[in-house]
């Protein structure tokens, strides 16, 4: 510092920082800083614009997926259910079922059996593994026609359908239930040789099932009358034949005699759509050695989901299935002499 010069005065400071024009407004500056030390006062509130908008209503029923270059889409037809005493495993042991749903965090005192179907664009093909329940399950089922429409999909744009068994859960989406004329105009229908023979036959032999015996007329009726009504659009398959360019079909005997699997490939993915080799996602993989009501062949259904479940737990497959949680993906753990099912987590990206 110059001899001469004495201490820079707060005016001379701020005017050698550039900021004498700040000097003028610390006094009101500090004012308001006072100021906002005390709180204000609050604010009345805007006045209610109403209610909440309710935020129920029903679900998407869809869901979009790929399997390599396929691109796919589980779409939910609805579903049953009912007290655990009315429960479909007539062998199954009461105690044991509870405890395993309690397990499951689901409640113990009934079961629910979802519905589901699965369509899939394979290169040109659009291509419907079953076609529902139709009208055959009263007015809270048969949603396939509403989610095919809801994804932008016309049924006459169907160009292969595939009908697993002939149980009305998985056909009564076929023909319309005023003219009984088909649904998918377009398409080529597909069925197991053995599935159609059986139910076509004079006298299908329901004898040795688990289905009560009020019930059994009623089945082959049902089955007779799809069937035979699209007898001049079936095209016959057998297990182990590769079609389209990525599905394999699956003998899985059992719950029908001509009871089919459908395994997709394309690339390194894979899908296994084990439809009713399984039926509950808890209850059927704790107890695999328990027949499902409706079974046709019980202790051919007990081997044939073994089969499957054994293999597809060593490979890692891929699993749906007609009766799983929607959206019905997921994988299944070989656990001691059972197994458990996995989950496969959405991916809505």
């Amino acid at each position: 510092m110059h001899p001469n010069t004495s201490a820079l005065s707060r005016r001379d400071a701020l005017r050698f920082l550039g900021l004498a024009g700040a000097a003028a407004l610390l006094p009101s500056f500090a004012a308001r800083a006072a100021d906002s030390a005390t709180p204000a006062a609050p604010k009345p509130a805007a006045p209610a614009a109403g209610p909440a908008p309710s935020l129920a209503g029903t679900q998407a029923g869809y869901y979009r997926f790929k399997i390599g270059e396929f691109e796919a889409v589980g779409l939910d037809d609805g579903g049953f259910g009912g007290p655990l005493e009315q429960s479909p495993w007539p062998g199954g042991n009461r105690d044991k079922m509870a405890a395993d749903l309690a397990a499951a965090f689901l409640p113990n005192d009934r079961f629910a059996l979802p519905f589901n179907n699965l369509l899939l664009r394979m290169g040109s093909e659009l291509v419907l593994i079953d076609a529902g329940c139709g009208p055959l399950f009263g007015p809270t089922n048969g949603k396939l026609a509403s989610r095919l429409a809801a994804i932008g999909i016309k049924p006459e744009q169907i160009t292969a359908v595939f009908l697993s068994h002939a149980h009305g859960d998985h056909f009564g989406g076929l023909l319309d239930a005023q003219t009984k004329a088909p649904i998918f105009t377009n398409a080529q229908h597909f069925i197991n040789r053995r599935e159609f023979e059986f139910w076509t036959g004079s006298s299908p032999d329901l004898s040795g099932t688990a289905i009560p015996v009020e019930d059994r007329g009623g089945a082959i009726a049902g089955a007779q009358s799809c069937l035979n009504a699209l007898k001049s659009k079936w095209h016959f398959i057998a297990p182990g034949e590769k079609l389209l360019g990525g599905l394999e079909i699956i003998d899985a005997p059992g719950h029908t005699p001509g009871h089919i699997a459908f395994l997709f490939a394309s690339g390194q993915e894979q899908l296994l759509h084990f439809v009713d080799t399984v039926h509950h996602h808890t209850v059927s993989f704790a107890n695999p050695d328990w027949a499902f009501a409706y079974d046709v062949l019980p202790q051919v259904a007990v081997a044939t989901r073994k089969k499957l479940l054994d293999r597809a737990a060593a490979d890692r497959t891929r699993l749906f299935g007609a009766h799983m949680p929607f959206p019905a993906l997921g994988y299944v753990r070989k656990v001691g002499d059972h197994y458990e099912h996995v989950l496969e987590p959405l991916n809505l990206g």
